[in-house]
């Protein structure tokens, strides 16, 4: 086996190690894991680096120090999987063709959520777009609830890897976001009130209502962007800058 092929296995090893067991708990120092894997000590720290990187472990230098269990975060997951996408010269086309269909899913899910807590934050969710619906609103505000409204649906469909997909998604897609909707008071207050009856049908468990107001609101997404925003590789898009 090339010392390449064996480096990943050994991370793959870990890898599993890590993740069958819970978050903090100590796996072993350097020489015991050195012992168990029956390899050499450059091998083992080159695959302790690859695992590192997706934060599944962490090592604890000096005494008591060694290797310990990590689950990975969000944040770190979804980063490194929008890179991945704009890497792979992804399109804005692609994007919304992939998280419209996510986004119906979870949407659909959701008006099916019976969790008390969610719920409540739905309704005051409601409350708060209801009371400001018809003044004008600046982007970044625009961007915030939209944002806050693609959380709670991927919180209230419980579907981890929905979540992450269409989190992973919008973090790509939130580049060309300012693009699309910036000075288009039109077009934003559309999709402000989509995302209100979403949001509505989705309180009293209106599923269908729910999914057909997203398939209009995927519709509209489409029809109203030049051929060629749609077609812009994502990573020539400066990312997002949240304003003060």
């Amino acid at each position: 086996m090339t010392d390449n092929n064996l480096t990943r296995l050994t991370a793959h090893k870990l890898r599993e190690l890590a993740l069958s067991v819970p978050e903090g708990q100590f796996l072993g120092t350097e020489k015991d894991l050195l012992a168990r894997f029956g390899i050499s000590r450059p091998t083992f720290r080159q695959a302790v680096q690859l695992v590192e990187a997706e934060r599944i472990v962490a090592t604890v230098r000096g005494l008591n120090g060694g290797l310990f269990s990590r689950n990975p975060d969000m944040e770190g997951v979804v980063s490194s999987a929008a890179s991945y996408l704009r890497s792979r010269e992804t399109t804005l086309g692609d994007v919304l063709l992939a998280a419209n269909s996510a986004i119906a899913d979870a949407v659909g899910i959701a008006a099916e959520c019976t969790d008390a807590g969610l719920r409540e934050e739905l309704a005051h969710l409601i409350g708060e777009l209801t009371a400001r619906q018809a003044r004008p609103q600046p982007f970044a505000a625009f961007r915030d609830d939209e944002l806050r409204a693609i959380d709670l649906f991927c919180r209230m469909c419980g579907n981890p890897a929905l979540d992450l997909m269409i989190r992973v998604l919008f973090r790509v897609g939130m580049a060309a976001f300012e693009e699309i909707f910036e000075g288009r008071e039109e077009l934003m207050q559309q999709r402000r009130t989509a995302r209100l009856h979403i949001l509505s049908a989705i309180h009293v468990h209106d599923r269908a209502r729910a999914l057909e107001i997203c398939r209009r609101n995927g519709d509209l997404s489409g029809t109203r962007l030049a051929p060629k925003l749609l077609g812009r590789r994502m990573q020539t898009m400066p990312p997002a800058v949240p304003e003060d």
